[in-house]
């Protein structure tokens, strides 16, 4: 593994652990995301400072190139994540649904009852009406 592949590595396990933490002091990053991430710069560092993990799992897998083997790393990560957050999304378009039809049922509800309460109000009026007269 070339030295240039180490330090891309190593920089990225820098950069992404620093952007991570500094969103976890913003409180902007959720606490499962923010494990994910340092997970992740974790292995990219791991890959990076020692090299021969990166040889024994190449020659255990029968992958070509340890950057072959880094790449698919990479992907199968980011990979799991993008299921993750797709799984996380069809069960927020779900309650999104569910939601909107309660807000309709409710709004449907309200309007009944103020035109109820409008009749009840002419009625009302009507009647002082006759009774005046």
């Amino acid at each position: 593994m070339s030295g240039t592949l180490r330090l891309l590595l190593l920089f990225a396990a820098l950069l992404t652990a620093g952007w991570i933490l500094y969103k976890i002091r913003k409180l902007k990053v959720k606490m499962e995301d923010a494990i994910f991430w340092m997970i992740f710069a974790g292995i990219l560092c791991i890959l990076g400072l020692f090299p021969h993990v990166t040889y024994w799992l190449t020659d255990r897998l029968g992958i070509m190139s340890p950057a072959n083997l880094i790449f698919l790393v990479i992907i199968f990560l980011l990979l799991e994540k993008v299921f993750t957050l797709s799984i996380i999304v069809s069960q927020l378009e779900e309650k999104v649904t569910v939601l909107s039809a309660e807000v309709a049922l409710r709004s449907h509800a309200a309007e009944k009852r103020l035109d109820t309460d409008e009749k009840k109000e002419k009625e009302i009026e009507e009647l002082e009406q006759h009774e005046t007269v």
